[in-house]
């Protein structure tokens, strides 16, 4: 790896009833090579979660008060991660890069689980026991932001070399607050094997050319066989888990779940219903697997799909690689996939969002550990750290400059093409999570026809702008 200057930071620290200003010229850092162990392919759809010791307000080892310093003074940064084991490698490379290049920092570094995010994080609030940085799932955060409890980054990275659209995307009020260092865009999941089986694959996009419903729908029905249990495309509505997808579907009609100054819900359009009812037509047809209202995200894809009874469904880079380790494994049948854009009325264009890591740093109210903290965020993003992460298989980086390591037909080339049709889902929605939770209900009640679709959007529209007004209080 090179060598990066990350110049030079200045550092307060208040000692008996003085306060001492210390600057700290920050050398050439050293980057070490790190041994890659292959790791199984994670990336969640949900939130990431973990817990750890901020010491915010607290001391650090010896009893002293925790802060950035130079001339031999100690500083701790927590750092909470993700818990995916094909990066933990990358990590603690990371970590100890930066501990040699600053002697006197200590990165206490904790893997998080992927669980109760919003219990946890409230604890950490409320106790004064937030990490310094972050790094996990890019879903969730930006409710904090305005909260004014995350650091604004725009000035620790160089934009020129990120898509627009993706730190768009982590912005609030023309603020970035998340640096995304790994994304991936889901799209239609396809059993190849399936199609060849019945002379259908001449029905599936090629290259990645965009389609209509109306030639989704054919394709849907030339591998469905309910009779040997096997179902043109898989839907659910079990939970909140994949809901993207049934935004994506009805995006695709021309319906936009969000106001565009995202304040509140407008799901309920007629191209919102058309689309909603549309869904549930391919239920009514039979091409989805039965028992479809209460199906989960993870009994479709992770189950039906890598059995082979599914012949499209919602999924992204993420699935593809676990499923490469089941078949490695031998947990299942090895079958040809591929993935492509989601279809559209008109056949003109697709549907994505984001979804992905990234890292970001909490508003501790301490000023030098803030900075210190913000200086380590931009180490971590940097290329050499970057490529560090990029050699896990779950990985692609956000860097334009490191896309073109990608070949265009490989899963992650293909990616690439999806995330150009991505647009917001709502994560700095105030409430959020809890309108996604409000969300799959009515479509089961669309779905089992205890209500239309106008119905049931209307409902959901009317629960999520009063989940909006509460958490924007």
């Amino acid at each position: 790896m090179g060598l990066m200057d990350l110049g030079r930071f200045r550092i307060e620290r208040r000692r008996n009833r003085q306060a001492a200003t210390r600057t700290s010229n920050l050398g050439g850092i050293r980057m070490r090579k790190a041994n890659w162990a292959a790791g199984a392919l994670v990336l969640s759809i949900g939130f990431m979660a973990g817990c750890g010791n901020n010491g915010n307000g607290g001391t650090a080892e010896g009893g002293s008060p925790a802060s950035a310093s130079a001339s031999g003074q100690k500083v701790e940064l927590t750092w909470w991660v993700d818990a995916r084991e094909d990066l933990q490698s990358a990590y603690e490379s990371i970590k100890g890069d930066y501990e040699t290049a600053h002697p006197g920092t200590t990165i206490k570094l904790v893997k998080t689980p992927d669980d109760k995010i919003a219990e946890r994080i409230s604890i950490a609030i409320n106790t004064a026991e937030l990490p310094d940085v972050q790094q996990g799932a890019i879903g969730w955060p930006l409710t904090y932001a305005k909260k004014d409890l995350l650091v604004p980054l725009e000035e620790a990275i160089d934009k020129e070399d990120f898509e627009a659209g993706v730190l768009d995307s982590l912005s609030v009020d023309g603020h970035l607050y998340i640096i995304p260092n790994s994304i991936t865009a889901p799209g239609m999941m396809v059993n190849l094997d399936l199609f060849e089986a019945k002379g259908a694959t001449d029905l599936l996009p090629k290259n990645m050319a965009t389609w209509t419903y109306d030639q989704f729908k054919e394709a849907a029905q030339a591998v469905n066989d309910p009779a040997n249990g096997i179902y043109g495309f898989g839907t659910y509505a079990g939970d909140t888990g994949g809901d993207q997808s049934h935004h994506l579907f009805l995006w695709g009609f021309g319906a936009s779940t969000w106001s565009d100054d995202k304040t509140k819900a407008v799901l309920n359009s007629p191209e919102g219903v058309e689309g909603l009812e549309y869904l549930t037509s391919l239920i009514d047809e039979g091409l989805t697997p039965p028992g479809t209202p209460g199906l989960k995200a993870g009994a479709v894809i992770n189950e039906m799909f890598l059995q082979g009874k599914i012949g499209m469904t919602f999924g992204s880079l993420a699935n593809l690689g676990a499923f490469d380790k089941a078949f490695a494994e031998g947990s299942a049948k090895k079958f040809n996939y591929d993935i492509v854009p989601y279809p559209s009325k008109d056949g003109e264009s697709s549907n994505s969002l984001l979804l992905g890591y990234g890292t970001w740093v909490w508003n501790t109210k301490d000023e030098a550990k803030m900075s210190a903290a913000k200086e380590f965020a931009t180490f971590v993003n940097s290329k050499e750290s970057m490529a560090k992460m990029a050699e896990a298989a779950s990985v692609i980086a956000t860097r334009k400059s490191m896309a073109a390591s990608y070949a265009e037909d490989s899963p992650q080339g293909k990616t690439i093409k999806l995330s150009a049709y991505a647009k917001d889902i709502g994560l700095s929605i105030p409430g959020y999570s809890e309108t996604r939770n409000a969300f799959f209900p009515e479509l089961q009640a669309a779905f089992t026809k205890h209500k239309t679709a106008q119905q049931a959007l209307d409902d959901w529209v009317a629960k999520a702008n009063e989940i909006i007004a509460t958490n924007s209080k």
